[in-house]
């Protein structure tokens, strides 16, 4: 049986999990942290809040390729 690239992680072997980094927020570069836009809007890039989260970008292992890029992995994995 032949291994193709994997359907999960399209033969890179990690998946990209963004996460929320707690107690952690930036001022919202469109509306300088007033949550409005020039017209007195809401603006869309914060929703309002002023600040946007800051996320984290973390690579984990593939689960279904075991990280090798191939399904079915390679036996041995």
């Amino acid at each position: 049986m032949s291994s193709e690239t994997c359907p999960d992680c399209r033969g890179k072997g990690w998946i990209e999990t963004k996460c929320l980094k707690d107690g952690e927020a930036r001022v919202c570069p469109h509306c300088n942290g007033s949550g409005l836009t020039p017209l007195e809007r809401e603006c869309p890039g914060c929703h309002g809040r002023g600040q946007i989260d800051i996320r984290t970008v973390e690579q984990q292992k593939c689960a279904k390729c075991h990280g090798s890029g191939r399904h079915p992995p390679p036996e041995s994995l």
